[in-house]
């Protein structure tokens, strides 16, 4: 059940991840307004933005894989 979970957490994490990271870009071009980082995001600026998309990607591979390996831990169990 816990793996299940941790998958869902997983990919919820790598959703907001990219999330973050295509708004950033997608402010920096001008497409909208500076102060849509402040409103759409918990960053202050456009870099800390992508940076904290990036952390946020690097912490759902990272849930994924261990949930991957409990999976697969129980089925080989089984």
């Amino acid at each position: 059940m816990f793996s299940y979970a941790a998958r869902l957490v997983a990919i919820g994490a790598l959703v907001a991840g990219v999330w973050q990271i295509v708004l950033g870009l997608v402010i920096s071009t001008g497409y909208l307004d500076r102060d849509a980082v402040s409103r759409f995001t918990t960053a202050s600026s456009l870099d800390q933005a992508i940076d904290e998309g990036l952390y946020w990607i690097v912490f759902g591979v990272a849930l994924g894989t261990l949930a991957e390996i409990g999976l697969a831990v129980r089925k080989r169990r089984e």
